[in-house]
């Protein structure tokens, strides 16, 4: 066995960027960019008011003027132009986003303004630049709005939109194919016989991985048959780029994902980590053709299954993506009750996370066996209780990853 830093070493290695591709910004969502984009614009491109009302020279309005008595020249609703020059004692009825007219500093909201036979009444001082929206305030032109790595989000989405972006450089999804072997497994809806078990794990991983930001491309079901596994695996590897299975990596006499590895010519990095749960996880490259192909053999159990995809292979598929924030998120919390374990391998303990003062408190859940999936609907993190140790007492201070599914 290998240790748990090795094997995330060794994972993370392996991750290259997979390239690039435009698409257009109503497809970006989600996607990660892949270049620098400056605006090729001041945003806002005018002065514009912020607020529906009467655009007015602030001169025009100081004390002594009270009650100004404005003369409106014309109503300017957005995506209009008012082309002439405000004057003195003139004015020009605005709505929020349109420009305002050469000659006036400052907009008076409707509520503070009386308008009656052609004439505004203005009761009170309005300082230069009230209530208006100056040209590039938000962006100058050429400033850099999106860097390299960044995952394109509403808010990014939008400050492309502003700036006129229509298409984009981002980086490619990796795509992604699941094989669930088991001759116990049957679907759900499908009538439980007797020795059977529904087939959690394919959903379970469809979740996983439309979660991630990679392309799910297939997800089958294969029995504990050598040859149909080599068929399905090989079929994988043709359309994905990373190929996931979950069963079949341990020592029994019908876990056949190594046998089936090795004959398609994939290369093991390593099998067997200093983990629990997701001892027998393994790990290979291969080769689909002219492009490489990664194969996690997951274990099993539901636990096992969602913990090594939270620790393995998400982090795996943000490098691929283009991310620069790929490893898991690390706090540290204070375990509220014991943990005992067994010397030799790292525990990842299933917790419920709460802050209080700034303080997060780790809730260790009551089972935390890998073919147990209850507790992991409410688990927010995996605290990483070390090889070493074999018992926490109350109050120990724990690094946790709280988790992304």
């Amino acid at each position: 066995m290998i240790s748990y830093e090795e094997a995330r070493r060794l994972v993370m290695e392996q991750a290259k960027i997979i390239g690039r591709e435009k698409v257009s910004l109503e497809n970006a969502s989600g996607r990660v960019a892949a270049e620098e984009i400056r605006s090729k614009i001041q945003v806002p491109p005018f002065r514009n008011s912020a607020v529906d009302g009467y655009a007015v020279r602030s001169e025009d309005t100081k004390a002594e003027n009270f009650p100004a008595r404005l003369k409106l020249l014309a109503e300017q609703p957005a995506g209009e132009y008012f082309r002439k020059v405000l004057k003195p004692g003139q004015a020009v009825k605005v709505m929020t986003g349109a420009p305002v007219p050469a000659g006036a500093d400052a907009v008076v909201p409707v509520e503070e303004a009386k308008e009656q036979n052609g004439f505004v009444s203005v009761s009170r001082a309005f300082r230069p630049g009230e209530n208006v929206r100056e040209a590039g305030e938000d962006l100058a032109a050429g400033q850099v709005i999106i860097r390299p790595g960044i995952v394109l989000k509403a808010p990014h989405l939008g400050l492309l939109a502003a700036c006129g972006a229509a298409r984009i450089i981002v980086y490619k999804r990796p795509r992604v194919a699941a094989l669930i072997t088991g001759n116990e497994l049957c679907k759900p809806g499908e009538r439980l016989r007797p020795g059977k078990i529904y087939d959690a794990n394919s959903t379970i991983l469809r979740a996983l991985v439309e979660s991630s930001g990679a392309e799910l491309v297939s997800i089958k079901q294969v029995k504990d048959d050598l040859d149909a596994l080599v068929r399905a695996l090989k079929a994988a590897m043709k359309r994905a780029d990373v190929v996931l299975t979950s069963g079949g990596v341990s020592v029994g006499d019908y876990d056949l994902v190594k046998e089936a590895a090795r004959k398609l010519g994939a290369r093991e990095i390593f099998w067997q980590v200093a983990q629990k749960p997701a001892k027998p996880l393994a790990f290979y490259r291969a080769k689909a053709g002219r492009r490489p192909a990664w194969i996690f053999g997951l274990p099993g159990n539901p636990g096992a299954v969602m913990i090594s995809f939270e620790e393995y292979v998400r982090p795996f598929i943000k490098k691929l993506s283009g991310r620069r924030d790929f490893w898991p998120r690390e706090i540290e919390a204070v375990l509220t009750s014991a943990v005992k374990k067994k010397r030799g391998r790292l525990n990842f303990i299933r917790v419920r996370l709460e802050e209080t003062q700034g303080v997060w408190k780790a809730f260790p859940a009551d089972r935390q066996e890998s073919g147990i999936i209850s507790t992991l609907t409410e688990t927010d993190g995996l605290a990483l209780v070390p090889a070493e140790a074999d018992f926490l007492p109350e109050g120990t201070k724990v690094k946790v990853h709280p988790v992304e599914w």
